[in-house]
């Protein structure tokens, strides 16, 4: 498994962005660049916590982008989006950050799909710069979260539908 591919996922997207030639084509690559991206990085924290590393790479292969999206509006359901941190409690802040990586999981997701699918229409270079700095900002605000017992949960959902 290549433990660093979720950085080297959104590097491409900004690379795509800034440096590659603005064309159709670098555009839309960039919106699929950054949502796996975020895609692998959920996937990477997720299998870490599998103490056998040798099944790691078979683990993140069981990883479903419609059960990832379902879990993530689920969160966003169960917790709701704070609207400010102003003031909040250790638990509301661990919310509200959560609450911005599951919405901008489902809100890439949905971008990804455009991208790669809808050829109707031009994708715009500036929606697109949009959703990689959603990404970057996800990166940011999962980093906070990723050990609280919350966004472990928030893990385990990804893959295992909860039958309580």
């Amino acid at each position: 498994m290549v433990d660093d591919l979720p950085e080297q996922l959104i590097a491409q997207a900004e690379f795509l962005l800034r440096e590659a030639t603005t064309n159709e084509a670098n555009v839309r690559r960039s919106v699929s660049a950054a949502y796996y991206a975020l895609f692998h990085l959920l996937i990477r924290d997720a299998v870490k916590n599998w103490k056998h590393a040798d099944h790691h790479s078979r683990l993140a292969r069981t990883f479903d982008h419609k059960r990832m999206k379902d879990a993530s509006t689920a969160m966003l359901k169960e917790g709701g989006r704070a609207q400010s941190t102003e003031a909040a409690n250790p638990e509301q802040t661990v919310r509200f950050n959560l609450s911005i990586v599951c919405q901008n999981f489902v809100e890439l997701q949905q971008a990804r799909h455009r991208a790669d699918y809808d050829v109707e229409e031009a994708f715009n270079p500036l929606d697109a710069a949009v959703h990689v700095a959603q990404t970057r900002l996800a990166f940011g605000y999962w980093a906070k979260v990723k050990d609280d017992p919350l966004a472990q949960g928030y893990l385990y959902s990804l893959l295992f539908k909860d039958r309580s």
